[in-house]
């Protein structure tokens, strides 16, 4: 064993806790039991391998080994490898961008459950980017990541349904998922919401909630 932070770690274990806390002192040793590991075909160790390639944590940065790694990994069906191979595909790093396989890779994810594919996979459906446009989707998508927590499609959510883009519009779903993004931490949820206050857009007018959303977004007041 090698010791971590309570000096009982599995190496392999350790060396994913060195990527994830970035200790910068440890990456040799770390990048060792990775390589080792991944040659064996252990699809955690692909994956964090690829992840120390594309970020170039301790090593050059090289996207082409990073797909090569990752692309290994979500062979073995580690969806983690495939949701951030699905990145590297769509914002095109080391490669022409390919939206396509973006998109067949994060629906894989999104029906496994992530919801950060969910987001991005929703994202490509509104744009039209590697998929056939299609809000319905869209909003189905959004529907599922926002009630999974993520905040991004929150937002998307709420406005949405403001805009009755993929859906029915719905003021008061509106107003909720803007307020559940803004209670997040999202400031453009906390800005939209206080713009809509403010104006009397798909509420009724008040200052004092607008002002309120505003020193939210300005950190005046916490969320």
């Amino acid at each position: 064993m090698i010791g971590g932070p309570d000096g009982q770690m599995e190496p392999l274990e350790w060396a994913k806790f060195v990527i994830r806390n970035k200790a910068e002192d440890d990456y040799s040793a770390a990048l060792s039991i990775l390589s080792s590991k991944a040659d064996q075909g252990v699809s955690d160790a692909e994956f964090y391998l690829g992840l120390v390639y594309a970020r170039g944590q301790g090593i050059d940065r090289d996207f082409t080994l990073a797909r090569k790694w990752l692309q290994r990994a979500a062979d073995k069906e580690n969806m983690n490898a495939a949701y951030f191979l699905a990145k590297i595909y769509l914002r095109g790093y080391g490669i022409d961008a390919d939206p396509v396989k973006a998109a067949a890779l994060f629906e894989r994810c999104a029906e496994d459950g992530d919801i950060r594919a969910m987001y991005e996979l929703g994202l490509l459906y509104m744009d039209g980017n590697g998929v056939s446009r299609d809000l319905g989707k869209t909003f189905n998508l959004m529907l599922d990541s926002a009630n999974g927590g993520h905040k991004e499609a929150q937002f998307v959510l709420g406005q949405l349904y403001k805009t009755g883009a993929g859906t029915d519009q719905d003021s008061r779903e509106a107003v909720k998922w803007l307020s559940a993004a803004a209670m997040h931490g999202h400031k453009g949820a906390q800005i939209l919401l206080g713009d809509m206050y403010a104006t009397g857009d798909s509420v009724d007018k008040d200052i004092d909630e607008a002002n309120r959303w505003y020193d939210m977004a300005d950190g005046k007041i916490s969320n």
